[in-house]
């Protein structure tokens, strides 16, 4: 299984600009921990920018493409002119697709985990979903205009991360033996953990020490 993971924007090309935020730099943010978390699930990533560059959307498919993917992700934060706006949508090319089907899942995971406004699955003609060869959805995780959306996308990219991976083991009809892995996200946002750990892999008694001295301190504030 190869998912093709697509960080919207990069480089020149800034996309939607928040408050505190630069879309191009969420949508990488999150992406790269879509795939700490799709690779520790047994699943083979490739990603068409895995840093801050400028790419064309030709350039990105040929990517997912060449690569022979079995599915298209690509990440994007939404914008409008009216600051009220928010919440999530997730893009398919039609109804009729498995791409659509992979949306729906993924929609209602991201929803369901950031208890964002469920703008629903929806269906456009964009330029990455026409010319993949594979099943392909552009996600719109939250509204960088919106204050509220904004500050989740500042807060929690790990959770955007996780409902996304959630949302396509779900389509897969995968059980994920990784069960605890929400836990530990919750614990490296509290700073108790320092990165992404395999739930499987046994603790050391100095790491145990070192994560019990880091709850000691978070308690203290």
């Amino acid at each position: 299984m190869l998912i093709a993971i697509d960080p919207g924007h990069g480089g020149k090309d800034p996309g939607a600009v928040g408050a505190h935020l630069l879309e191009k730099d969420i949508n990488l943010n999150i992406s790269l921990k879509l795939r700490e978390i799709l690779v520790q699930r047994n699943i083979d990533v490739i990603m068409t920018r895995d840093k801050d560059v400028t790419l064309e959307l030709q350039p990105r498919c040929d990517i997912a493409n060449n690569s022979k993917a079995d599915y298209f992700i690509s990440i994007h934060a939404n914008s409008f002119k009216d600051s009220d706006a928010k919440g999530t949508e997730t893009y398919a090319f039609s109804k009729n697709s498995i791409g659509n089907k992979l949306a729906d899942h993924v929609q209602k995971a991201i929803v369901s985990t950031l208890n964002t406004v469920d703008r629903g699955v929806k269906y456009a003609d964009f330029y990455v979903l026409r010319y993949t060869d594979m099943p392909a959805i552009l996600i719109e995780t939250a509204f960088i205009t919106n204050k509220d959306d904004e500050n989740l996308l500042i807060t929690k990219p790990d959770l955007f991360a996780l409902a996304i991976s959630n949302g396509i083991m779900n389509f897969l009809s995968i059980t994920d033996a990784n069960w605890a892995q929400q836990d530990l996200i919750k614990l490296k946002e509290l700073g108790i953990i320092v990165d992404y750990h395999d739930p499987e892999v046994c603790v050391k008694w100095g790491e145990l020490a070192a994560v019990i001295n880091r709850v000691l301190e978070v308690f203290k504030k």
